[in-house]
C-alpha cells in the first residue's frame, strides 16, 4: 500500500536520503583511472536520413531506445575512438539500437569506463545529451563532461532500479559540479562509467549517444504524492500566489479518504492547471507481479482517472516503489506517456527517455535538492521534485514521508529565486513548456546611483544567560548585527517576525567568539531569541548604504567564525570560489538590497569547492563558520 509510513515508502525515502548523499564520495577515484591516450573521433555527426527513418541501421531503422532527433556523438560503429581503462570493449551486433552494433563495456572489477574524446573541443552550451543504455549488471551509470579537465568537470549519476536489466535513454541532467566552474563550450573529453553489484561482474551496453537542443530555461516540476489534504489547503494556495501548477500524484481508489483531496478538490486543482496522475496503490511492487497483473493495474489506474474526468493527468504514471523491471517499463510505454521513478539527477528538456524521468525526495534541501536546482537553472535542465504530506515542523519524524511547511517554504522560495519555471508532466509531453518572457534578466544592467537605503533602527543588547523577551522594530533594509559571548557553550540569536517580515538566524556559534553577520529584512516588529550560558552583548543597525559603497567584482574575503562580505554589485550571475578549515558548520547565504535570500552553501567540516550564485543588483554574503573561511566571488 501507498500509504505514508508502510515500509516500501520507508525504505524509499531512506534510500533516496542515502543515495543522494553518497554520489560524491562513492565516484571520487573515476576520472582519475581514465588514460590519456589521444581519440580519433572527429567530433560530431549529422543523422538525417533521406528516407525519413532517422538514426538507422543498415535497414535505415532505429531501434528503440535510440532516438531521430539532434546530432550523433557516436553510433559506436567504430569502437577504436572510445578508450578503454581496465575494461573490455566489444561489440555486440545482435543488440544495436542505431547502425549495426551497440558496444559492451564489462570489467571483473566494480567500476568499466570508456572514454571518448574531442580534440578539438565540443561546444555542449544550449545543448542536451543523452545515449541509449542496457544495464545488465549496473548499479549505477556516471557520465562525465571534463569542460575542459577533470577539474572543470560535470557529472551525471544515473541509479538504476535493482530489477531493472533493459534498455533504456539516459538523459545526462548534470547531478554535481565536483571541481572548478566547467566550461560547456570546450568539452574534451566525454566519460561513461558503469558501477556494478560488489564483486561481481560488472556489464554495461551502450548505443547512440547524441546531442539535442536545450530549452530556454531551468525547469521544475513539484510533483505531490498521495493527495494529501495538506497539498490542497497549504500547497495549492502557496502555488496559486506565484502563479504555479503541479502534478499530484495519486491511486484513484483513495479518492475522498480521510485526510485525502475528494473530487471537488482535485477537480478545482485540474481546472488550475494542475495534472492529476496516476499513482496505483499496490501490495508488492510491479516487478514481483506476473506480466498480466502489472498490465491490469496501470491500465485500471488509468481508466479510473479518466473516468474521474482526468484524461490529461492520466497519461502520466508516478511508478509506485521505484522499482521496475524491463517487461513494467515496456508495459508503462504501452499505456502512459510519461513515468517518474527515483533517479537523483536533473534531465534535458523534455527529456528524450519520457518513460524513465528520474525525481528526487523533495524534502532533502540540504542534500541534493538545491544543488539540483541551481544546475537546472544555470544548465537549462529539468528537476522532479517529490513532495509528500505537509505538516508543521514538530510533527516531521525521521522516517516518515513528510515535509515541514518551513522546508517546503524555503523550497519554494529557492525554485523563485533561481527563476526556474514550474511544470507540468503534460507540459513535457505537449511541447507546452518553454517560457513566456523575452529571456531578459529581472534585475538591472545598470549600476545604481546615490542611496540605495535609507538608514534605519539600531540597538544595543547584552546579557548572561538565554533571553526570549527582547522586541525590535526594523524597517525595509538590511540589518547588521555584531556580537561577543564569553562562555564555552552553546550561542545562537534568532530573528522571530511577530507579524509581516521572514524569520532568520543572526548567529549560531559555540565558544568564545567575537563577530558580525548580516541579513535582510521587511519592516514590522521582530523578537529576538538569545540562547547563552554566559556573557553576551549584540549591537544591531541598519545601516544607510551608498551607491559608492558598493563593491565591484572580482572580490576576495577571508575570515575566522562568523562575518559577512559587501555590499557587491553585479549586472549577472556569480560563481564563489570557497574554502573552510573547520570541523563544524559552514553555511554562506546571500542577500540583495530587495530582502530576497539564497541559500548558498550548507556544509559540514573543510569545503573547497565553488557554487553558483543568482545574483544581481546589490548583495551581501553572510558567512557562518567554525574555522577559517576564504571567499572569491567572480563572474560566471
Amino acid at each position: 500500500m501507498n500509504n505514508e509510513r508502510n515500509s516500501s515508502d520507508g525504505r524509499s525515502r531512506r534510500w533516496l536520503l542515502t543515495t543522494a548523499g553518497v554520489t560524491s564520495a562513492a565516484l571520487a577515484g573515476c576520472t582519475d583511472m581514465l588514460p590519456e591516450a589521444d581519440s580519433v573521433t572527429d567530433g560530431v555527426t549529422s543523422q538525417d536520413d533521406d528516407d525519413g527513418s532517422g538514426a538507422g541501421g543498415a535497414s535505415g531503422q532505429s531501434r528503440w531506445p535510440a532516438i531521430d532527433e539532434g546530432e550523433s556523438l557516436s553510433d559506436f560503429e567504430t569502437l577504436e575512438e572510445w578508450n578503454a581503462w581496465e575494461t573490455e570493449l566489444s561489440a555486440a551486433p545482435d543488440e544495436a539500437r542505431v547502425g549495426t552494433q551497440a558496444a559492451v563495456i564489462e570489467s571483473e572489477d566494480r567500476e568499466a569506463s570508456i572514454n571518448l574524446r574531442f580534440p578539438d573541443g565540443l561546444d555542449l552550451r544550449e545543448w542536451d545529451t543523452s545515449l541509449a543504455v542496457k544495464p545488465e549488471a549496473t548499479d549505477r551509470i556516471v557520465v562525465e563532461f571534463l569542460a575542459p579537465d577533470r577539474d572543470a568537470r560535470l557529472n551525471t549519476v544515473r541509479t538504476i532500479p535493482d530489477e531493472f536489466n533493459g534498455w533504456f535513454r539516459l538523459d545526462c541532467g548534470y547531478e554535481h559540479k565536483p571541481e572548478g566552474e566547467p566550461d560547456l563550450s570546450n568539452v574534451t573529453r566525454i566519460n561513461i562509467v558503469a558501477v556494478g553489484p560488489e564483486d561481481e561482474t560488472t556489464r554495461l551496453l551502450v548505443d547512440d549517444l547524441r546531442r539535442t537542443k536545450g530549452a530556454d530555461n531551468g525547469k521544475a516540476i513539484l510533483a505531490f504524492y498521495g493527495g494529501h489534504d495538506s497539498h490542497y489547503d497549504i500547497a495549492a494556495e502557496m502555488l496559486e500566489e506565484r502563479g504555479w501548477t503541479a502534478a499530484a500524484a495519486i491511486s484513484p481508489d483513495r479518492i475522498g479518504d480521510q485526510g485525502r483531496m475528494g473530487q471537488t478538490q482535485l477537480n478545482e486543482l485540474q481546472d488550475r492547471g494542475w495534472d492529476i496522475c496516476s499513482y496505483p496503490r499496490v501490495s508488492m511492487a510491479l516487478p514481483e507481479m506476473p506480466e498480466s497483473r502489472q498490465r491490469d493495474v496501470l491500465e485500471t489506474n488509468r481508466d479510473a482517472l479518466e473516468d474521474h474526468g482526468f484524461e490529461d493527468g492520466a497519461r502520466h504514471l508516478f511508478i509506485p516503489e521505484d522499482r521496475m523491471d524491463a517487461t513494467t517499463n515496456e508495459l508503462i510505454r504501452d499505456v502512459h506517456d510519461s513515468a517518474f521513478l527515483f533517479g537523483s539527477c536533473t534531465s534535458g528538456v523534455p527529456p528524450t527517455g519520457m518513460d524513465t524521468i528520474p525525481l528526487i525526495w523533495g524534502p532533502a534541501l540540504h542534500n541534493g535538492v538545491r544543488r539540483h536546482i541551481n544546475l537546472a537553472d544555470q544548465y537549462q535542465l529539468l528537476t522532479v521534485l517529490r513532495i509528500p504530506r505537509i505538516v508543521d515542523e514538530e510533527d516531521v519524524g525521521p522516517d516518515e514521508n513528510r515535509m515541514s511547511l518551513d522546508d517546503f517554504e524555503h523550497l519554494l522560495n529557492h525554485l523563485e529565486h533561481r527563476g526556474l519555471d514550474v511544470v507540468t508532466p503534460s507540459d513535457l509531453v505537449d511541447g507546452t513548456f518553454e517560457s513566456d518572457d523575452d529571456g531578459d534578466e529581472t534585475f538591472s544592467d545598470g549600476r545604481p546611483e546615490g542611496t540605495i537605503l535609507e538608514a534605519g533602527q539600531s540597538y544595543a543588547f547584552e546579557g548572561s544567560e538565554s533571553s526570549e523577551s527582547l522586541t525590535i522594530n526594523l524597517d525595509d533594509g538590511v540589518l547588521s548585527a555584531s556580537f561577543s559571548h564569553n562562555s564555552d557553550g552553546e550561542f545562537s540569536v534568532d530573528l522571530i517576525a511577530t507579524g509581516n517580515g521572514r524569520d532568520d538566524s543572526l548567529v549560531t556559534t559555540s565558544g568564545i567568539t567575537a563577530g558580525e553577520s548580516i541579513a535582510a529584512v521587511e519592516s514590522g516588529t521582530y523578537r529576538l531569541e538569545v540562547a547563552a550560558d554566559g556573557p553576551w552583548s549584540i549591537d544591531l543597525f541598519q545601516p544607510e548604504v551608498h551607491a559608492d559603497d558598493l563593491d565591484s567584482l572580482p572580490v576576495e574575503a577571508s575570515g575566522s567564525g562568523s562575518g559577512f562580505v559587501g555590499p557587491i554589485w553585479t549586472d549577472t550571475d556569480v560563481r564563489l570560489e570557497v574554502t573552510h578549515d573547520g570541523d563544524g558548520d559552514f553555511i554562506v547565504d546571500g542577500y540583495d538590497a530587495d530582502g530576497g535570500k539564497e541559500s548558498i552553501v550548507n556544509q559540514t567540516g573543510a569545503v573547497d569547492n565553488s557554487r553558483s550564485y543568482r545574483a544581481g543588483g546589490t548583495v551581501w554574503l553572510n558567512i557562518e563558520a567554525d574555522g577559517d573561511w576564504s571567499l572569491e566571488v567572480t563572474e560566471a
